[in-house]
Order: structure tokens, then sequence, then C-alpha cells
């Protein structure tokens, strides 16, 4: 007799057992099975299904009941009950066994314990279940297999990342999926949309890049205050479900509305007619900001384009600025920092404030995006020394926001994927850290 189905005759007998004599002997089934059988690899198999089909029994009756047309499970014959609990465990929860080898085993103790007609019965509704729970699931596994290998391939023929993307849930112009749609067609193996104060559009993208094979790296971009310099802040790997992170940005969402009012009215006191409400239809669901203003100016004819908007009304010397309510700049390091990313210093070279990257290590910067369309080669070699220097991580992007900034395309300022690996390698060694700083 072969050794697994000596170990289902042991088991077949123990669950008889148990359904004579009740709940006390449950805790006799090991030494019960032991004393059956001397071999332990026998004697453990017996337990191990025995001890399965208690567990899962609730699970397995209501499939037994679901495919013995005509058969009330109470009314079986107790011996086919248990063999049908025994094979259903196997065929639902032991994959390692095929399920052709449970179905016959479970036949062949039907004959020997119980009728041939038994056999018979067994083997009917033994098929269904294998039909309906077992076959359709490793259909489905086949297909998700199959999606997951092509997903697969398909992330590896893509190369590069951009990881500075503004979409219409800031002040960008594209939706998440469009700026998907672009980096496919980009070829970009990794993006991070990265919106001012809003993380709206990431769980939106990801969806769809993971159906795209393209990495999406959870980011967002805070504003911040230094005296006298207003400094952006990007995060990387943010958990975008963070409760104190979501509870700041909905915090700088309302002061940008109360700003663009201020805004608004400054423009009315000058001639310039442009209500709020404009502007917050313009920027629909996203963070409203000047870039919106600017477009406002130019559909209602008082600018020719957003630059002359910025020129004439809302540059930080303009006569309609209003300072932006923001956080310090240690404060939206430490945000980032407390909601698992890795903060980085944006587009240094337009803020031009070197001299702050020493305080911002201090507070806990950790990379400084070096790529970036207004940096030239000699700004880039400058930043690259000083990410050596203060050992940061180096990133890049376009800042891409769509027809408000139509000559800076997704994908223009991209990085390699070695750099890409460098940035998660520090944000995994980060994380490694603070677990082991809480479990101190």
């Amino acid at each position: 007799m072969r050794k697994r189905t000596h170990s289902r005759e042991i088991a077949l007998q123990a669950l008889y057992q148990l359904e004579i004599r009740g709940d006390e002997v449950i805790n006799e089934i090991d030494s019960f099975c032991n004393k059956q059988c001397k071999e332990s690899d026998v004697s453990n198999f017996a337990i191990k299904l025995v001890k399965g089909c208690i567990q899962e029994k609730n699970e397995i009756d209501k499939k037994i009941i679901s495919t013995s047309e005509n058969w009330d499970l109470h009314r079986m014959p107790v011996i086919d009950r248990n063999i049908l609990r025994l094979a259903c465990y196997e065929l639902l929860y032991m994959n390692d066994i095929p399920p052709k080898v449970s179905i016959n085993e479970a036949i062949d103790l039907a004959k020997k314990y119980s009728t041939e007609k038994s056999g018979l019965f067994v083997n009917g509704v033994l098929d269904k279940v294998y039909s309906l729970y077992v076959k359709t699931n490793e259909e489905v596994k086949k297909i998700t297999t199959s999606i997951e290998n092509r997903v697969k391939l398909e992330n590896e023929k893509r190369t590069g990342a951009d990881l500075h993307i503004h979409t219409v849930c800031s002040d960008g112009t594209m939706s998440p999926e469009q700026v998907v749609e672009e980096a496919s067609k980009l070829n970009l193996r990794t993006i991070a949309i990265a919106d001012h104060d809003s993380v709206d559009a990431v769980e939106i993208a990801q969806t769809i890049c993971n159906k795209r094979g393209i990495n999406i790296i959870p980011a967002v971009e805070l504003s911040s205050y230094y005296c006298p310099a207003d400094i952006h802040i990007l995060g990387y790997f943010i958990d975008i479900k963070n409760s104190a992170l979501l509870g700041k940005l909905s915090e700088l969402r309302f002061e940008r509305i109360e700003r663009i009012k201020k805004i608004t009215k400054k423009l009315r006191s000058m001639g310039v007619n442009v209500e709020h409400q404009e502007v917050f239809d313009v920027a629909e669901e996203g963070s409203p900001g000047r870039l919106h203003v600017a477009d406002v100016l130019c559909r209602k004819g008082y600018c020719n384009n957003i630059q002359e908007s910025f020129q004439k009304y809302l540059s930080d010397n303009g006569p309609a600025y209003v300072p932006k309510v923001t956080l310090t700049l240690r404060d939206a390091i430490e945000l980032i920092i407390s909601s698992g990313g890795i903060p980085v210093f944006s587009h240094p070279g337009v803020t031009k404030k070197d001299a702050l990257i020493p305080k911002m290590v201090e507070y806990g910067l950790q990379g400084i995006e070096v790529y970036y369309p207004t940096h030239l080669p000699e700004v880039r070699k400058r930043y690259i020394q000083l990410a050596k220097e203060y050992d940061l991580v180096i990133t890049g992007g376009s800042d891409c926001h769509g027809e408000r900034k139509p000559d800076i395309k997704l994908g223009s300022i991209t990085i390699d994927d070695g750099l890409v690996d460098k940035i998660r390698e520090r944000h995994d060694n980060a994380v490694g850290v603070l677990s082991c700083g809480s479990n101190v």
C-alpha cells in the first residue's frame, strides 16, 4: 500500500471516530494516528488531513452541499460524507497534490469502505467540486500569470524615469490617465506624479501603471518657507494614506483657496475683472495656484501668455502677489519623512539657495534634483558635486505641467534606471532604520 493511501485510510478512520464520539476525541487525533502507523511520514500526513478537515469543515461542507443535488449532507452515509471532506480538503487546500490523484484515491476509499454505488456518487460530487471551485481558479491563475508575465516583459523593455510630473490635481493640464498614456508612448519605465500639495492623482495612476508595466513612485511637491526663500521639497515613496500627511495637505489646500481670493481681489482693484470662482472653475478639482490665475488672465484677454501674466501681475514682486501660507522648511522635510518618504530639494538651480543645503541636510534632506529643464551642464555638475559632498541621492524630471508650460514636455528630462534604484535603496534603508528605531 502506498504511504499516502495508508495516511488517507487512517485519516478517514479518525474522522469517523469524530462523527461517532464527537469533539471529545479531538485531543486524541495525534495519538490515534500515531498508533495506526509507526512511520512518522504516514501518520503526520494523516494528522494534517484530519486537522485540515476540522479547520475548514464549514467551507468544505458548503462546497459539498452545493454540488450534491438532491442529497442532504447529514443524510449521507457517515463514511461517504467524510471521504468527500477528505478529498475536498485536498482539492481546495493542497495545491501540491494533483486533483486527479485526490479524486481517484477518494473513489478507491469509497469502494473499499462503503459500496460500489458510493464510488460513483463520490466521483460525481468531486468532479463538480473540481469544475466549479478548482479548475476555474486554476484558469484564473493561468490568465493572471499570463498578464503578469506580459506586464513584466513590457516593463523590461522600458527605460528611464521622469520623476517630476504635475496633473490636473494641482496646476497641470493632463489627467493622471493622460500622464500614464504619454509615459507609455515614451517607453518610460518609471514615473512620479508630484503634484503641489496633493496626492489625489497617485492612486488613480497606480492602477493604470500596473496594467501598462510602468513603475510609479508615490510623490508630492510641498511648498515651504525659510526666510526669505520659498523652497519646494519633493517627497518620494510617501505613504499616500498617511493621516498626518493628508491632514496637512487639506489645510494647505484651504490656504490656497484663500490666497486665490486675495489675489483676485487685488486684480479687481486694478481694474482686472477676474473672480475667484473663475479660477476655481479652471482648477476644477486641483489645488488652485497662480498658474490657474494666469490661465484665466489669458482666457479673458488681459495677457497673451502665462509668462506675461506673471510679469505683469503675479510674480513675487508683482502688484497682485499674495504670499503663500506654507510649511516651514523643517516641517516640510519632517512631514515627508514621517509619511515614509524621501525628501528631495526641488529645482535648486531655480531657487538659488545652495547655502541652505547644509541646513536642509540637518533637517533630514536625502536628495537633490540635479536634472531639471533649466539646469545647464555646469549647474548639473555643481549639484552632482554637492550630492556627493552631502551624501544625497540624485533625482530629476521634466516638471511637466502640460499645456500651461507647453515648451516642457513629459519625458523631456529623465534619469536612468540606476539612479532610480539608488533612490529606492535609500528609501528602503531609511524605512529599515525607522523600523528598528520603533522597536527600541
